[in-house]
């Protein structure tokens, strides 16, 4: 693996779909198996994105769409060239738990800023810079009002209502339409959908 190059993977999907504790998994069998990684998410990953991502996340918080595409962007960017690029040039492979597809349907989607809108500036700003595959959980909006109560730390976007969460899975549908993407039912059992994921993986080393 180190003589390969590095490739850059997100993982994405709606709240409470399972994508944290897979990326976990994924983790434990790189480790186990030597493949150089790097586990990262978004908003943050550097110190300046974190600092914007508690900024962003907070319940009570008051941006505005404008100020939040831009925080966004301004968090990518230093994402991007400090971390994401560098550990895939020294042949890593990088996990994000969630990246631009998220902004392309919360932000884009959702908040009404247009999905278009959206990709433009990530094309302008940020070069058009995209993971090789991603990761996208689909898990229904009951699904997901279920496991939201059982969560005792929840941000701004766990507390919304029921029209939010179908919102997120249309716009996750509207994007979704590219071979970049690979469907994970996020409903099935964990291991399950770790093998699932292992198996990609052997395609892509």
């Amino acid at each position: 693996m180190n003589k390969k190059k590095g490739f850059f993977l997100t993982f994405e999907g709606p709240e409470a779909s399972g994508k944290s504790s897979q990326i976990k998994l994924l983790e434990k069998f790189l480790k186990n198996q030597k493949i150089p990684y790097h586990i990262t998410r978004e908003p943050g990953g550097t110190h300046l994105a974190e600092s914007l991502r508690s900024l962003i996340l907070r319940k009570n918080s008051n941006i505005n769409i404008e100020e939040e595409i831009l925080m966004l962007m301004a968090a990518r960017s230093h994402h991007i060239n400090q971390v994401i690029k560098p550990a895939i040039k020294k042949g890593k492979i990088v996990i994000s738990d969630r990246f631009a597809d998220s902004t392309f349907v919360y932000q884009g989607y959702v908040n009404k800023y247009g999905i278009k809108n959206t990709i433009k500036l990530h094309k302008d700003l940020l070069n058009n810079f995209l993971p090789k595959k991603t990761f996208l959980f689909k898990l229904s909006t009951n699904n997901i009002l279920t496991r939201l109560k059982k969560r005792k730390s929840k941000n701004k976007y766990d507390k919304l209502d029921k029209k939010f969460h179908d919102d997120v899975n249309k716009g996750y549908k509207i994007i979704s339409n590219h071979k970049r993407f690979i469907n994970i039912d996020a409903s099935k059992p964990i291991n399950y959908i770790h093998n699932k994921i292992i198996y990609h993986l052997n395609l892509l080393i």
